[in-house]
C-alpha cells in the first residue's frame, strides 16, 4: 500500500476500534503512520498486521507506540519478518514487561530465532496480562525452547501458547503443556471455560478428538479413569476394551466435576510409569483443547453476528444512499433534455466554431501531456524525498531508544556505585571509631 493510500485508509479508521491492514504490503516505512495512529486513537483495540513485511525496525516502532498509554488488546503480526535481528523483539518484550492491556500476542512465521527465545523468556516472567501467545513456525530450536520455559514457570496468566513448528525438545513441550494447565486452572474465568469444554467433551462423547489433535494416539479412547476407592492400584488407570462407535456416541462425558483437573495433576505428578504420566498428560491436554475450542467457536459466533450487524447496516445506508442518487440523476436527466434543446439552436453556430476548436483542442491535448509528464516527474521524486524521510525518522528513532537504553544502563550503574560508596564510607566511619 503506497503511502498516501494508507494515510487515506488510516484517516478514514480514526474513530474505529479495530485496524485492520492484512496483505498491505506497508514494510517498515508505513510502520511510523500506523503507530502515530496508534497513538492518536485511544479507543483502538485490535491491531492486525499480518503479512506486511515487517522487520526488526519496523516493530521497534510499533513497540514504541504501544508504550505510550495505548489501549490496545490485541495484536496480530504473523507472516512477517520481525525476527530477522532481535533488537525488534528486544523492543516489543520491553513494553510488553510492563503493559497492562494486551492479552492476545500472534508472532506466527516471523523467523524468531533461539536468541529471541530468552528475551520472550524474560517478558513472560515479569508480565501479568497475556493470556494468549502464538509462536507457530519459528525458528526457537530446542535453546529457544528451554528459555521461554524458564519463563512460562514464573507466569500465571498466559493459558494457550501456540509452539508448532519450532524443533523444541518434546520434554520441554510437556513442561509448557503442564504449566499452561495449571495456569488455566487457577485462572480466574477458568470455571466457566471448563463448564464450557465439558458440554462440548458431552457433545463430542469421548470419540478420542480429530485426526492430528496434539496428544492423543490411535485407541486412546479405549481407556477410561476412575478416581473412587475401587479404582485398582494407586496411581494406575483401569483399562476397558474398546467401545463401538455408537456407544462412543451417547457414553457420558469423562469430565464430573470441576476438581478433574487438579486428579489428573495430581496423577501426572505421582505417577508409577512412564506410560501413565504420558496418559494422564494426554487427556488433560485434549479436556483443555476442548475447552479453548468451545471458548473460540463461542467468540467466532459472536463476531460473525457483530459483522453481519454491521453489513446489514451497510446495505441498508447504501440502498437509501443509491435512492438518493438515483432522484437527483432524474433531475439531471430533466435538466440535460432542456440543454439538449438549446443545444440543437445553436448546431450552425458551432459548425463554424468546429475547425477552430479542433486547432485549440490539439494544442491543449500536447500541452496537457507535457503538464502531466512533469507532474509524474515531480510526483516521484517527492515520493522518493518522503520514503528517505520516513527511513532516516526510523534510523533516528532506534538511536534514539539505544541512546536511552544506554543511559539507562549508566544510571543503575551510577546508582550501584553511589551504593557502594555509601557502604564504604560507613565501613570507614565505623573503623575509624
Amino acid at each position: 500500500m503506497s503511502p498516501p493510500s494508507l494515510l487515506a485508509h488510516l484517516e478514514s479508521a480514526k474513530d474505529s476500534t479495530a485496524l485492520s491492514l492484512a496483505y498491505a504490503s506497508i514494510g517498515d516505512e508505513g510502520c511510523n503512520a500506523i503507530a502515530r495512529y496508534m497513538r492518536e486513537n485511544v479507543i483502538l483495540k485490535t491491531v492486525d498486521l499480518r503479512g506486511n513485511s515487517i522487520r526488526a525496525d519496523g516493530l521497534v516502532v510499533l513497540a514504541h507506540a504501544l508504550r505510550s498509554g495505548s489501549a490496545v488488546t490485541s495484536v496480530c503480526l504473523k507472516w512477517n519478518h520481525v525476527g530477522s535481528h532481535e533488537r525488534g523483539i528486544q523492543a516489543l518484550s520491553d513494553v510488553l514487561k510492563d503493559n497492562t492491556c494486551i492479552v492476545h500476542l500472534d508472532l506466527r512465521n516471523n523467523k524468531i530465532g533461539p536468541e529471541c527465545g530468552r528475551l520472550l523468556g524474560e517478558m513472560l516472567r515479569d508480565n501479568r496480562t497475556l493470556t494468549h501467545l502464538d509462536l507457530s513456525w519459528n525458528d526457537l530450536g530446542q535453546e529457544g525452547g528451554r528459555a521461554l520455559l524458564n519463563g512460562i514457570q514464573a507466569n500465571h496468566t498466559l493459558i494457550d501458547c501456540q509452539l508448532s513448528g519450532n524443533r523444541i525438545a518434546e520434554d520441554t513441550l510437556h513442561a509448557i503443556a503442564f504449566v499452561l494447565r495449571r495456569n488455566r486452572q487457577n485462572a480466574p474465568v477458568s470455571g466457566a471455560t471448563f463448564k464450557e469444554g465439558q458440554e462440548s467433551a458431552a457433545a463430542l462423547g469421548g470419540a478420542g478428538g480429530a485426526p492430528g489433535s496434539p496428544g492423543f494416539r490411535q485407541g486412546a479412547v479405549s481407556r477410561d479413569l476412575r478416581f473412587d476407592a475401587t479404582a485398582g492400584a494407586p496411581g494406575s488407570p483401569t483399562l476397558r476394551p474398546p467401545a463401538s462407535p455408537s456407544a462412543l456416541a451417547t457414553q457420558r462425558p469423562l469430565v464430573q466435576d470441576d476438581g478433574l483437573h487438579a486428579k489428573l495433576l495430581q496423577r501426572e505428578q505421582n505417577y508409577t510409569n512412564a506410560e501413565d504420566a504420558r496418559f494422564f498428560g494426554e487427556v488433560a491436554e485434549y479436556i483443555d483443547l476442548l475447552q479453548l475450542d468451545v471458548a473460540r467457536n463461542k467468540k467466532y459466533r459472536a463476531d460473525a453476528e457483530e459483522r453481519e450487524r454491521v453489513v446489514t447496516k451497510g446495505f441498508m445506508e447504501r440502498e437509501m444512499r443509491y435512492a438518493q442518487e438515483l432522484r437527483e440523476l432524474e433531475n439531471l436527466l430533466a435538466k440535460a433534455k432542456a440543454e439538449k434543446d438549446e443545444l440543437l439552436h445553436d448546431t450552425q453556430y458551432l459548425q463554424t466554431e468546429s475547425e477552430r476548436v479542433r486547432e485549440e483542442k490539439a494544442k491543449t491535448v500536447n500541452d496537457r501531456m507535457k503538464i502531466e509528464e512533469i507532474a509524474r516527474a515531480t510526483a516521484e521524486r517527492l515520493r522518493c524525498d518522503i520514503r528517505d524521510g520516513l527511513t532516516v525518522k526510523a534510523d533516528l528513532e532506534t538511536q534514539i531508544y539505544k541512546v536511552k537504553r544506554r543511559m539507562q544502563e549508566q544510571e543503575e550503574e551510577n546508582a550501584r556505585l553511589r551504593t557502594y560508596l555509601s557502604k564504604c564510607k560507613d565501613d570507614l566511619d565505623r573503623a575509624l571509631r
